[in-house]
């Protein structure tokens, strides 16, 4: 209540300079203004009763031209505390009076339309904001609007129109917010039993971003689930090429696909590439692995000798240990092992690049900062 009390000042300032303006305008009538309800909204404030000086406040004020900034300030201000009732009841109230100017009108609808937004009336604002479009002044804001709306209802093709409408309005690039949106087009059109249109929606989305690596995901799915390897795998190997630091996350589509190409030899010296080349727990213990079973245990427990000699890492003693205890059955070594893989667990960890967002799963649009394609691996 102490934030919003000092969030008034302004507010209640602006009111009894209007008090006082019109009382001087009146000065030689009859004053038709309660000068002691403007000190009673004071009162109200002082004793950190917020809401009732507000009514005060907004009572008091003639709806001109002189005090619609100071309605439109509470209005904004009811709704960035989270009071979108109030700021709806209040601009309601606006669009009711006739005497309002056709601009004016149109600013109210805006905070009105931001209001449905903030409540989570998507269809109220969606009518809103298609009414505002027509107005230059209120496009880009419009576009904005219409965007999010549309891609909280998951109208894809609607959001991809207004993706391009952003572009055009003197804005940012969109490349990597249209290229998701075409991914997102594509997993509904698959859902759909339309591969045809789906493949053609994320060519579209490597044409807007070349480093799409959802893209060429959604299409080694698609050639997974159709069981054709080779392909799957190329367009895999594409994603490596875009970023490397997704070869961990997608690790187990790779491995499948060369065993199902029965490609052992090329498995391995894949794993031997990326481990080389990716700081990850996961690569390291699925080439260990591979290693294992295509030259033997013992070489594989010489490769992490000595990559603990460069540079031990938990992950890599954990996996030692349990080497040993099969090679050997030592009691005492495999109590070190237990203990080590209590200790030790492999995750994947995720990073937006934006805001932080800190997550053990891949989101393509940031839950935090709503942002599309900025959260990245982070390999350990």
């Amino acid at each position: 209540m102490v934030e919003l009390a000092l969030a008034l000042l302004p507010v209640a300032a602006a009111t009894g300079w209007y008090v006082a303006h019109k009382h001087y305008k009146n000065s030689t009538k009859h004053s038709t203004l309660d000068h002691s309800t403007y000190f009673q909204g004071l009162n109200h404030l002082i004793n950190e009763q917020s809401d009732k000086a507000v009514d005060v406040f907004v009572n008091l004020l003639e709806i001109d031209s002189e005090t619609i900034e100071v309605h439109l300030a509470l209005g904004t201000l009811f709704r960035k505390r989270g009071e979108v009732e109030k700021a709806i009841r209040l601009h309601q109230n606006l669009m009711a009076r006739p005497e309002l100017g056709h601009v004016v009108r149109l600013g109210v609808l805006n905070e009105l339309g931001m209001d449905y937004m903030h409540a989570g009336l998507l269809d109220r604002a969606e009518s809103l904001f298609l009414e505002l479009e027509q107005h230059p002044e209120h496009r880009l804001n419009v576009t904005k609007q219409l965007l999010s709306i549309y891609q909280q209802e998951k109208e894809w093709l609607k959001a991809i129109n207004y993706a391009r409408k952003l572009q055009s309005l003197d804005s940012p690039p969109q490349h990597v917010l249209l290229a998701h949106l075409h991914c997102e087009l594509a997993l509904m059109l698959i859902n759909s039993h339309d591969a045809k249109e789906a493949k053609s929606n994320l060519k579209k989305a490597l044409k807007y971003d070349q480093l799409c690596v959802r893209s060429n995901l959604i299409n080694a799915e698609i050639e997974l689930v159709n069981k054709k390897y080779k392909v799957a795998l190329e367009y895999l190997m594409s994603i490596k090429q875009q970023n490397n630091n997704f070869v961990p996350v997608f690790l187990e589509m790779f491995i499948l696909c060369f065993n199902q190409l029965k490609k052992q030899n090329e498995k391995l010296q894949f794993l031997a590439i990326v481990e080389s080349e990716i700081n990850s727990d996961l690569l390291t213990n699925a080439f260990v692995l591979a290693l294992s079973e295509q030259k033997g245990n013992e070489n594989a427990v010489v490769f992490l000798k000595n990559k603990l000699s460069e540079s031990p890492r938990l992950s890599d003693i954990t996996k030692l240990s349990s080497m040993l205890v099969d090679k050997r059955g030592d009691l005492e070594i495999k109590t070190l092992s237990d203990a080590l893989n209590a200790l030790y667990h492999q995750r994947l960890h995720f990073l937006c690049n934006r805001c932080g967002f800190d997550s053990e799963k891949l989101n393509w649009m940031c839950p935090s900062c709503k942002h599309w394609g900025t959260i990245t691996p982070v390999n350990n």
